[in-house]
């Protein structure tokens, strides 16, 4: 290492550190103002995205045009604006969460049909979660698992290219009893905390990935990929995937944590047809939820990207 490459590398240091201080600190002020006060933020930093982030609000455009091309589009300029404002409030809620008194924060959650996976947990011993970027989705793999605490909780990530920020979402996981995993190399992690025999992990089903990772199913009368993870899990294990959505009232005040009944998966001598069909009635699941409650989903993601491209291209 050079004397130039070192110096480089612990100014780097030094930001992480002020950075993570800051969010501490933008945490435990945003923790003591009033709620009303609070959902002004999110508001005000909502319309900021609204006004500047031009590239996600074309492919929410995209993405809104491909699967609801009948709706209004004063309708789906109200998803958007929505998107961004629950875009806003995950941010600032997850700086904060921690700096929130405890019997606070949990009284403003509402567990709806928690038998579908306590039952699953009682047969198999074990389950997959699957979650989707949709309303509160960050509370799966946090203040939920509270209620779990005798299973080998997990949440599989993406980490990004910033240490400090790194540091915090690891962190926050670990708070509340979940062990991140990064979704680099995950399978190998995954298969550990399964071969225990306790395992409870929350992934992400609702993005693209490439068609090399997982496989095509019919997403809102189009194809589009999807990840195979939980499908591989279940079947391997024979153990139920639970859906676990958690959505918001109009002001982020109260929390609505639905247990869906489990997909279970059908184990064949065709592996292939079975993880298949599994995966579809993620698909499936998955779009039902997001007609039910379109303002509440994660538009921003292009998740058709690796079937339609084309609906990505800008505007001239």
């Amino acid at each position: 290492m050079t004397k130039e490459s070192g110096i480089c590398r612990e100014w780097g240091i030094f930001w992480g550190k002020v950075l993570e201080w800051a969010l501490n600190g933008l945490g435990f002020v945003l923790a003591r103002l009033p709620h009303s006060w609070f959902v002004g933020c999110v508001r005000a930093l909502g319309s900021i995205f609204y006004k500047l982030d031009r590239r996600r609000y074309y492919d929410a455009k995209a993405n809104l045009d491909f699967v609801f091309p009948e709706m209004e589009s004063a309708r789906k300029e109200a998803i958007i604006k929505r998107a961004y404002q629950n875009f806003a409030f995950i941010i600032l809620e997850s700086v904060r969460v921690e700096f929130l008194p405890k019997d606070i924060y949990d009284a403003r959650f509402t567990l709806i049909d928690q038998e579908n996976v306590l039952k699953s947990l009682a047969k198999n011993g074990q389950a997959v979660v699957m979650g989707m970027h949709f309303g509160y989705w960050e509370a799966v793999g946090t203040s939920l698992a509270q209620h779990y605490a005798q299973y080998d909780r997990g949440s599989l990530g993406r980490l990004t290219k910033f240490e400090s920020i790194n540091r915090l979402i690891v962190k926050h996981r670990e708070a509340f009893g979940v062990r991140f995993i990064n979704k680099v190399g995950a399978f190998k992690e995954l298969l550990k905390v399964y071969n225990g025999g306790k395992g409870l992990v929350g992934i992400l089903v609702d993005q693209n990935i490439s068609p090399k990772e997982g496989v095509e199913v019919d997403f809102f009368g189009h194809k589009a990929t999807h990840t195979t993870i939980g499908s591989i899990l279940a079947r391997r294990y024979n153990i139920d995937i639970v859906a676990v959505i958690i959505d918001f009232n109009e002001d982020y005040s109260h929390y609505f944590v639905t247990y869906y009944p489990p997909i279970k998966i059908n184990i064949t001598e065709d592996s292939q047809a079975d993880i298949q069909e599994a995966t579809q009635a993620q698909a499936t699941l998955s779009e039902q939820i997001i007609r039910a409650h379109p303002e509440s989903w994660f538009w921003f993601h292009r998740r058709f990207k690796s079937t339609h491209p084309e609906i990505y291209k800008k505007p001239t």
